[in-house]
């Protein structure tokens, strides 16, 4: 008997392992994580439009995390949006966790600002600005209570997914890509359609100055490009990712933020593949001012990247709609915890369901009620 996809969710790359993995996991429980970070990167202005101003993108990653948990946010006034009144895409992540009733977990990778929920901690410190050449400390730490974490997550579930809220972190992605040699050239994205692509790497260029090296420099030592260069929420995540896809199928949930991890895990573990898989969004995807699909050619052909079929064009509220003009496209593991939703509940939760909880959270979200 042949597994068949239902139309919520879609694939590109290889559809055969992208069958695989789903199959095996089909029906059963999984488990959702996010890890909150900061770098300094996202306070330089023009990097990051995951806020209101600069100086507000530090709050992004608790906003989410507290929204995600309690339903409101405390650490700050207001919800986390974007500017121009578009909603973070936690919405997205907290309609899937309510209709999945996964259990899910918040990491404090290393915040600035402690969201007001319990976090697992990690021994992680909010990072400097990329173009320092030198953005972390306690990596191996990290990356260490990453492992540990991935093999206890792994051991009482049958999947992982694990994401991400961290401002400015296509820029620290886009470094450690380089720094690792797995691209040449600028393919992350950008919250806004106007991707800031040549500001990014000019930042990324001149921490490399700073750092001394060139591209590719650290092709055979992941670890010391992310501290060089990446943000907090990378170490821990790989780590989670090595430690749990030894023994569970692990979605890893996000965009291009996501794919220095995939290249590091690959880099550090090769049996990973064949039990990981990237779980992302249509609108990612669909980026004409990025390419993830590009980014994954060098890094494994055999990673599959499985997107919900989210569509908001029909939607009344136009803050939602600015998803289809190029606005956010990711981010929270919006696509990750909705493709482990839809995976999770064999099929029963489709791109209708998760769209109808969206409203509904939306609408709570803005007060239109």
């Amino acid at each position: 008997m042949t597994f068949e996809l239902p139309a919520s969710l879609g694939v590109r790359g290889d559809r055969k392992m992208a069958e695989d993995i789903i199959s095996r996991i089909w029906g059963k429980k999984g488990v959702f994580t996010c890890t909150i970070a900061n770098t300094l990167t996202s306070t330089i202005p023009g990097v990051s439009e995951a806020g209101d101003t600069p100086e507000l993108t530090l709050y992004t990653g608790p906003a989410d995390a507290e929204y995600l948990v309690m339903g409101k946010v405390t650490c700050m006034k207001g919800i986390p949006i974007n500017p121009g009144g578009i909603p973070t895409p936690a919405t997205l992540t907290k309609a899937a966790l309510n209709l999945s009733r996964m259990p899910y977990f918040i990491i404090n990778g290393g915040s600035k600002i402690i969201p007001n929920i319990p976090c697992i901690e990690v021994g992680g410190e909010a990072g400097d600005k990329v173009n320092t050449g030198h953005t972390l400390r306690n990596v191996l730490k990290s990356f260490e209570y990453g492992k540990i974490l991935g093999a206890q997550l792994a051991d009482a579930h049958d999947f992982v997914v694990i994401s991400e809220s961290c401002a400015g972190g296509t820029t620290t992605a886009l470094a450690v890509l380089l720094a690792m040699g797995t691209i040449t050239e600028n393919l992350v994205s950008s919250s806004s359609p106007k991707n800031p692509k040549q500001l990014k790497w000019d930042l990324v260029m001149e921490g490399f100055k700073n750092a001394g090296i060139s591209i590719g420099d650290y092709a055979d030592d992941p670890l010391k490009a992310i501290e060089c260069f990446g943000d907090p929420m990378m170490p821990v995540n790989l780590g989670i990712i090595l430690g749990a896809a030894k023994k569970v199928p692990v979605i890893i949930g996000g965009g291009t933020q996501m794919a220095p991890l995939m290249a590091a895990a690959v880099k550090l573990d090769p049996s990973v593949v064949g039990n990981i898989m990237q779980g992302t969004t249509r609108w990612l995807l669909s980026d004409p001012n990025s390419s993830m699909v590009k980014i994954m050619e060098h890094i494994s052909d055999r990673i599959p990247m499985v997107y919900i079929n989210m569509d908001y064009s029909a939607s009344p509220y136009e803050g939602l709609q600015a998803y289809e003009w190029g606005f956010i496209k990711e981010g929270v593991g919006c696509g990750g915890s909705s493709v482990a939703a839809v995976i999770s509940s064999a099929g029963e939760i489709d791109c209708g369901k998760l769209l109808d909880e969206v409203h509904r959270l939306y609408r709570i979200v803005m007060q239109l009620d």
